[in-house]
């Protein structure tokens, strides 16, 4: 209930404003929506029950019963109908290690959730840096479009000037009015695009779908480069890596289960009686009985059950220490492709912001040139495809750049020291 009214005083707040987002408050907002995290929260909850639950098969159990009798054939003499109160005290003493073994079963599957519910949330965080810098993407390359239409119909109003003036050949008014009506359809695509990006932005907060929202932060902003995490610390930190070690550690778990019902078992029951005494008269008193048994028993021999049973825990254990291995290779192989990623797409931003300088001087020589009569329309066409072509590119490199370092922290976690710390606890 509170997360269902904080998100309702976050959204009225952000559409009284404006619908100014930082890339910040919209994770909050994804993360205190996210249906499938707040059923991982659920689930830490009942993992945390059936652990409480396990381990009262340590403490002893009291029972009670009351019985009533009616005897229809007279075996007995006095009264055909009787009663009895019985209470019993179980207490296990040993039962192979399956109670210790069971408890410790769900302790662990309790720390698998909690694990797996810090991984759901890097996962969450992730698909909302996503779906915040795609709609910067589509945002900036609309913008990009209608731009790029301003120029061209700009351009289209010299020509058609000139050509009624007699000063251009109506070929060059084609080909300006074809590029045009190119252009046109493009930001028709764009604007697709972007609405497309808005519908999936809203949706992941569970706002209003055609919501029209103002980003603060833009891909075409400076990010700063993260730092990089040594990738054995990330390893014996990571909740991927400590998720392998609780399943390695309940296979050894599972070991003692499989292990427990071919070992001795044995209990004590305690119980007591209160019934009238027999034959049951008028003046029968009360009768209160009791005693103690103690049960001891133990398999001798089921033809290799036992064997079979345990070798076959045995080998789910191995596999489960074999996946810690695969999981720490993994988690090195993707921190340096993850590292990689970033260098790489931060060189192509720096290249793609060259080009665009030059691409951008290009048109506007080129727009010039032609207006002076020095150059002719097909290339002012080409620098405008130059022009848009490279701004394309830069924005897929900023775009490229902003998920690398998105990815980088969700295989390093948002916050590395904090995740390291909840780990800890």
């Amino acid at each position: 209930m509170r997360n269902i009214t904080l998100l309702v005083l976050a959204t009225l707040i952000y559409t009284a404003a404006g619908a100014q987002i930082t890339l910040s408050d919209y994770c909050n907002m994804v993360l205190e929506y996210n249906i499938p995290l707040q059923q991982a929260e659920l689930k830490i909850e009942r993992t945390e029950a059936e652990w409480q639950r396990a381990k009262k098969g340590r403490l002893p159990l009291l029972t009670m019963g009351r019985q009533a009798t009616l005897d229809f054939a007279r075996h007995v003499e006095g009264r055909r109908w009787g009663w009895s109160t019985n209470a019993e005290i179980s207490q296990n003493i040993y039962s192979g290690g399956r109670v210790a073994a069971t408890a410790e079963r769900a302790k662990l599957g309790h720390e698998i959730s909690r694990l797996e519910e810090i991984m759901l949330r890097r996962e969450v965080i992730l698909s909302a840096e996503s779906a915040y810098w795609q709609l910067s993407h589509a945002e900036e390359y609309y913008k990009s479009m209608s731009e790029y239409v301003a120029i061209i119909e700009s351009l289209h109003k010299v020509i058609a000037y000139r050509y009624e003036e007699g000063y251009s050949a109506k070929g060059d008014l084609l080909q300006i009015e074809s590029r045009l009506s190119d252009a046109h359809y493009q930001l028709s695509s764009a604007e697709e695009a972007y609405e497309i990006a808005l519908h999936s932005f809203n949706s992941l907060y569970n706002g209003e779908l055609k919501q029209t929202i103002t980003l603060s932060e833009s891909i075409l902003n400076s990010t700063p480069k993260p730092e990089r995490v040594d990738a054995d610390t990330l390893i014996w930190s990571h909740p991927e890596y400590r998720i392998a070690e609780v399943d390695a550690e309940r296979a050894h778990a599972d070991v003692k289960l499989a292990r427990a019902p071919f070992l001795p078992q044995i209990n004590i029951n305690v119980f007591g009686s209160l019934q009238p005494e027999l034959p049951h008269t008028s003046k029968s008193k009360m009768e209160l009985g009791g005693g103690a048994v103690v049960n001891f028993s133990t398999p001798i021999y089921h033809f290799g059950e036992r064997r079979a049973a345990v070798n076959a825990a045995k080998s789910a254990q191995l596999s489960s220490d074999l996946e810690i291995e695969n999981v720490a290779d993994n988690l090195r192989l993707i921190e340096h492709d993850g590292w990689t990623n970033i260098e790489r797409t931060l060189q192509r931003v720096m290249a793609a912001q060259q080009s665009m300088t030059i691409a951008e001087e290009n048109l506007e020589i080129s727009t010039y040139a032609y207006n002076e009569g020095q150059t002719t329309i097909l290339d002012v066409l080409q620098a405008q495809i130059s022009w848009l072509q490279t701004y394309r590119n830069m924005l897929a490199a900023h775009f490229d750049y902003q998920m690398a370092v998105a990815e980088y922290k969700y295989i390093v976690g948002d916050n590395f020291i904090e995740s390291r710390d909840n780990l800890a606890d």
